[in-house]
């Protein structure tokens, strides 16, 4: 039995983070402490959750602005939900890391990191038609403030590794050209109308 396009589409990206996640979690040197593979494990969800999230944190600016982009739109909710659950395999490897060093996690880090995950799951929860209609124009600005929140996370989590570590320098400059991507579309949509 043939898939639709879409159905096809969500599958891809769907059989994409999975194989992602496995392949860069069993592919962890063995001979590593239990600790490091935790911190490990940290950075390559935070990583892949991060690549699926700017997707489709791009996907209609990236329309909108130079006309092309059109398969990420179609699949930008499955992109959105590909990056959460990249992101609770994340939660997992955080407990675990915390759990292993018995390391104790900033207050600010528990409260703002913690908001970014109620976000991300209310926004994975509600994505779908149901929701939108349930909610009303609420959806919109649950995942308005949602997208745009989870970027700050994002990009003051690279831009604080970043300082430690050039390597993740590429980061930074990814979420920065996200975002200018995004305004540059917003004014776009503004001066047009």
């Amino acid at each position: 039995m043939a898939l639709d396009p879409r159905s096809q589409g969500r599958l891809q990206i769907f059989a994409t983070v999975i194989v992602m996640l496995c392949i860069a979690l069993l592919l962890t040197p063995e001979q590593i402490a239990l600790e490091e593979r935790h911190a490990y494990g940290l950075r390559v969800t935070a990583r892949i959750a991060f690549a699926f999230f700017m997707l489709a944190y791009i996907a209609r600016p990236l329309v909108q602005t130079f006309g092309t982009g059109h398969w990420l739109v179609r699949h930008r909710r499955h992109l959105g939900l590909a990056a959460a659950l990249a992101h609770a395999v994340h939660l997992f490897y955080i407990v675990l890391y915390f759990r292993q060093t018995g390391e104790v996690i900033e207050v600010v880090t528990i409260i703002f990191g913690g908001l970014a995950y109620v976000l991300f799951a209310l926004m994975a929860l509600t994505s779908n038609a149901a929701s939108m209609r349930w909610l009303g124009p609420w959806w919109s600005r649950l995942h308005t403030f949602g997208m745009h929140y989870l970027w700050i996370i994002f990009t003051q989590s690279w831009l604080g590794a970043a300082l430690e570590n050039p390597w993740y320098w590429p980061g930074v400059a990814v979420a920065a050209a996200g975002l200018v991507l995004r305004l540059s579309a917003r004014r776009r949509h503004l001066t047009a109308g």
